[in-house]
């Protein structure tokens, strides 16, 4: 199944090898990492859709639970944003 059947296309591809066609493809992303990946069926690769997200996930061990790439790196902000708090009152 191509990106395109998928849903939509994150992005695209382009491998230029010296002596060989060009090839291009299209890439999905993953609702959860972020990760970009080009749609290989019959690669036994298992990969999935989140319903919360309304997209794909990569199949990746810790994307089959529903945490949002947005929601983690917002996460990652609060914890920087608390561990500079601490070091300016000396904790």
């Amino acid at each position: 199944m191509s990106a395109y059947r998928m849903g939509r296309a994150a992005g695209s591809m382009t491998i230029v090898e010296p002596g060989r066609a060009t090839i291009e493809k299209d890439t999905l992303q993953c609702v959860h990492c972020a990760r970009h990946w080009t749609a290989e069926p019959g690669s036994g690769r298992q990969r999935g859709w989140c319903a919360m997200c309304s997209g794909p996930h990569c199949g990746g061990p810790a994307c089959w639970e529903c945490i949002p790439f947005m929601k983690k790196i917002e996460e990652q902000e609060r914890r920087e944003r608390l561990a500079a708090a601490m070091r300016l009152v000396g904790a």
